[in-house]
This record gives structure tokens, C-alpha cells and sequence, in this order.
């Protein structure tokens, strides 16, 4: 069963730093745990959605508000 960890905030990063530090995030939990990442809506949404996919990950957003999309990706691949 899968649960969320934590929320992270990346409104503070732009591209490519916003994805990187997702990455790094998803390297601190196991399997099938999920974590929220909050960006800044426009291509911050797109461009962490779109890389984390690649990566083999599942991701959804999970809500939006004016300023920020909060994300939802469970980890479901091991990135070396």
C-alpha cells in the first residue's frame, strides 16, 4: 500500500532545479511510497510531470491553487 512521506516545496526552484530536487527527493523513499511536490504553475507543472514519467515514475497532480500545482508521484522505479 502506498503512503505519502512528505511534501516538498520546489516554488523556490526554476529549470532544471525544480526536477533535480525532485529527483533527489524520490531517492530517500522506498517503493511504491509516494511524495507531493508543490510548484509553480506553468511549465514548472509540465516540465516536472513530463521528466518524472520518464524517469518510470507515477505522477498526478494531485490539486491546483492560484499560484502552485501540487503534484503526487509514487516511486515506482529505482533511478542509479
Amino acid at each position: 500500500m502506498s503512503s505519502v512521506v512528505e511534501t516538498i516545496d520546489l516554488t523556490l526552484y526554476g529549470c532544471p532545479m525544480h526536477y533535480i530536487k525532485a529527483r533527489e527527493s524520490l531517492r530517500q523513499i522506498e517503493l511504491d511510497q509516494e511524495i507531493l511536490l508543490v510548484v509553480n504553475n506553468g511549465d514548472a507543472v509540465t516540465e516536472v510531470l513530463n521528466s518524472l514519467r520518464q524517469d518510470g515514475q507515477v505522477c498526478e497532480i494531485e490539486s491546483e491553487e492560484t499560484l502552485t500545482t501540487t503534484i503526487k508521484v509514487m516511486k515506482k522505479y529505482v533511478r542509479n
